[in-house]
């Protein structure tokens, strides 16, 4: 399963918690440690008031007292018990806050190495396992492991100190058994968590390509596979839940016996000498099952604090993710914020004049780029006026799809420098660097992505303030004004995700109506007509014109129609710029069409 990696912070240095959390935890640990201590005075006032029926004097007084401590006892657990769960239930959503918000700055180049349905359960299951682990068992595991030793103390105070001492020594091996079955039975949850990923994975890939898994006739085949994969899951679930009935029986059956017998013979000594009375050697006895509090622990460990480890580690590993390699998506809103990202421009932008916003110009200098260790392009030497319009060709794999990424700001180069319109990226730059080039861009790419909503929704994501009045003027400038007012409920019109309910050209054209909105002095065009015919791409070829007034464009395509417009055509090959040539517009004729098949994940 792919894992988030790359520079940044240790993932064991990435702290979680909150103020609110440190707090919620601070109060559960006093409340808990409260109640065990109350637990452990009522139960030596219990073994105290037997005594007394037994010598046959009145036991009002330590009946009272045992009562009133355990009432006590009774409500510190509850209010411990409250305080972790309504601080888990806050902490778990602003976790899912944080590394969801993480995950849209890292972008769609960091975004696509993790599978979907993997980032669905770290964010879902993974994410309130954590605040569980977090809030629920950490604090109250601690104080369980410090009750003992207070209990203890409040036992050689009141009772004996020798029983007490003896005592301590019998619970010094509590923590040593909790370390050692952590360590020894810890893959098991590592295999279950990652189990869980792999199958939510397979399933939300199995549901988003059901269309293409049908008429592929693969189905059959996807059902056996994912079939396999909840078999693995059950199994995995399987050697977890018998790690855990491993170690209640250890504990259980041994060590709660061990302590409870080592606790009423050394009770039983001590009153056979005369130093304690029979209900002072009651009391001994009686408290001792204060002190099997942190077994309760145990048992819970793999189901609470196993799982919750896992998937900490997993979230840890995101948010350590540098966001040098990712990008916010483009095309959409731009917004202000404190890496200095730019304001959209006017909305007076949107008619395209030339003039109304930056310049554009773009400028790349001995720049290389590589996707992990492979060096994809290589020095790289391109500078692109403002407004002009440069077609970029070669064939698959040559590194077209490598050079828009840099130039999106999904990507840093790993040598030379990437500028465009004035902001510039080097190898060390970060993330406020990547937000300003990220802000000089919009993006049309060969498969927009429309989410379920209204045609207007879907606009308004590059301009969230946009009147109905700038909606149809971007929809006019994008040549889909008049289809879109045809339909019965116009701006209104619902769309399914994905574009379900609009043809590959019109999705297309709702993309350049978003890059009008987002008014951007640089348009990157990535296989724009590759998913429609012959007469969608002639609309959209008429819409790129239109919006391309004034703005510096890289058209990426395979095909001759979409680069009828350039000023300039370059071929990369083998990640290097081996040619130039004048475009269509220059007056040379149609611009050269490169190689064979637009592949979707080409670099």
């Amino acid at each position: 399963m792919p894992v988030f990696s790359g520079p940044g912070p240790s993932p064991t240095r990435i702290p979680l918690a909150t103020p609110s959390s440190k707090r919620a935890n601070l109060a559960s640990f006093c409340l808990t440690v409260l109640a065990s201590l109350a637990q452990g005075w009522s139960l030596i006032s219990a073994g105290r008031a037997l005594g007394a029926l037994i010598d046959g004097t009145t036991p009002a007084a330590l009946l009272a007292s045992a009562l009133l401590s355990g009432t006590a006892s009774a409500l510190a657990a509850a209010g411990a018990r409250a305080v972790s769960l309504g601080s888990a239930a806050r902490e778990e959503a602003a976790l899912r806050r944080r590394v969801l918000a993480h995950l849209m700055g890292l972008g769609p180049a960091r975004a696509a190495r993790q599978r979907t349905g993997s980032t669905v359960s770290v964010l879902t299951d993974g994410a309130e396992r954590v605040a569980l682990y977090r809030q629920t068992f950490l604090a109250p595991t601690i104080a369980a492991g410090l009750a003992p030793a207070l209990v203890l103390a409040e036992l050689a105070i009141a009772v004996d100190p020798l029983p007490s001492t003896v005592l301590t020594l019998a619970v010094v091996g509590v923590p040593t058994l909790i370390i050692g079955f952590h360590r020894t039975l810890r893959s098991s949850s590592s295999g279950s968590r990652r189990s869980r990923a792999r199958l939510s994975a397979e399933y939300l890939d199995a549901i988003q390509g059901l269309t293409t898994l049908t008429l592929a006739r693969a189905a059959r085949r996807t059902h056996e596979r994912l079939c396999e994969a909840g078999e693995g899951n059950r199994r995995a679930v399987m050697r977890l839940l018998a790690g855990n009935q491993l170690v209640i029986l250890v504990t259980d059956s041994l060590f709660s016996l061990f302590l409870i017998s080592v606790a009423a013979v050394s009770a039983v000594a001590r009153l056979g000498s005369g130093a304690i009375g029979v209900g002072d050697a009651l009391a001994i006895v009686l408290t001792s099952f204060v002190l099997l509090e942190p077994l309760d622990h145990v048992g819970a460990f793999f189901y609470v604090g196993m799982g919750g480890q896992a998937n900490q580690r997993v979230i840890r590993r995101i948010l350590s993710s540098s966001d040098r390699s990712g990008a916010a998506a483009l095309g959409g809103p731009r917004q202000a914020d404190a890496t200095g990202a730019r304001e959209p421009a006017g909305q007076s932008g949107l008619s395209g004049a030339p003039g109304a916003g930056p310049s554009g110009a773009i400028r790349l200098r001995e720049a290389s780029a590589a996707w992990g260790r492979a060096e994809v392009l290589h020095g790289i030497d391109l500078e692109v006026a403002p407004g002009e319009h440069v077609a970029v060709v070669g064939p698959s794999g040559s590194g077209k799809s490598t050079l828009t990424a840099l130039l999106k700001g999904d990507l840093l180069p790993s040598g030379g420098a990437v500028e465009v319109d004035g902001e510039a990226l080097a190898p060390g730059s970060g993330a406020a660097e990547q937000e300003r080039v990220r802000a000089a861009s919009a993006l049309v790419a060969q498969s927009t992505w429309l989410f379920s909503g209204t045609i207007a929704s879907n606009l308004r994501l590059a301009a969230p303030s946009a009147g109905d009045d700038e909606l149809w003027e971007a929809l006019t400038i994008a040549n889909l004004a008049e289809e879109v007012r045809g339909m019965p409920q116009g701006l209104a019109t619902r769309v399914g995700e994905r574009g379900l309910g609009l043809s590959g050209g019109q999705a297309q054209r709702v993309s350049l109506a978003r890059a009008v909105l987002a008014d951007r002095p640089v348009l990157l065009l990535d296989e724009p007509t590759s998913q429609v015919d012959l007469a969608g791409e002639a609309v959209i070829i008429e819409a790129i014109e239109r919006v391309s007034k004034g703005r510096t464009v890289i058209t990426v395509s395979h095909r001759a129609g979409a680069l009828s417009g350039a000023d300039r055509v370059i071929t990369i090959e083998g990640g290097r710029l081996i040619a130039t040539e004048p475009g269509a517009r220059s007056g040379t004729g149609a611009a050269p069409e490169a190689g064979h098949g637009a592949g979707r994940g080409e670099r």
